[in-house]
């Protein structure tokens, strides 16, 4: 634990600074695979965070409005939006009153919410393993990296970036994912030329 913490804090707040890097993966060559998972799984929550924060946000009509756009689903359990419902206030209570008492938390939100999850981590999973493939092409003239290493410098090199992105979602969500991944790439291969070469 005391040196997953370390690592998370050399991996935040180096930076332009070889020895630092070093000793980043020093702790990284000495932490065990599932500390890196773990620290995988956080920058997931946190990039997701935003995305959820706005869908939960959604009043039942306005969110089953956008979500099936004013058609009908046949065998629902839920009921459906008339396209001839008048947006008066009183219409969208009684719906609202309507989805609540139908449980459309439990068979439309959270399903919702692990698809927006389970996509983020798919969109993850793909960046990192290229962010990695790539910094080892990057480093093919120096000492190469171990893909340990290389993974470790990128998981732990996206702790702050992962924060801001996620302050800068709550009112750009969706935006803030692409801004999050240009500044992941900068700080990774910036980060990369400080490693040593032997």
């Amino acid at each position: 634990m005391d040196n997953y913490f370390k690592t998370v804090t050399l991996g935040a707040f180096t930076w332009k600074n070889e020895e630092r890097v070093a000793l980043l993966l020093d702790h990284i060559r000495k932490m065990g695979n599932l500390w890196l998972l773990l620290h995988f799984m956080l920058l997931t929550l946190c990039l997701n965070f935003p995305v959820m924060y706005q869908i939960a946000r959604l009043d039942p009509y306005e969110f089953y409005s956008r979500l099936y756009s004013g058609t009908t689903t046949p065998n629902s359990r839920l009921p459906t939006p008339d396209s001839r419902l008048p947006n008066s206030e009183e219409a969208i209570n009684e719906f609202n009153a309507q989805m609540t008492d139908n449980n459309y938390g439990r068979y439309v939100m959270l399903p919702i919410l692990g698809f927006s999850f389970g996509l983020t981590l798919i969109i993850q999973i793909v960046f990192y393993l290229s962010a990695v493939f790539f910094l080892g092409l990057s480093r093919m003239n120096v000492a190469p990296l171990s893909f340990k290493e290389r993974t470790g410098l990128c998981l732990y090199s996206s702790t702050l970036p992962v924060l801001a992105a996620a302050l800068v979602g709550i009112f750009l969500p969706t935006v803030h994912i692409i801004i999050y991944y240009f500044i992941i790439i900068f700080v990774i291969f910036h980060r990369s030329k400080l490693c040593p070469n032997g």
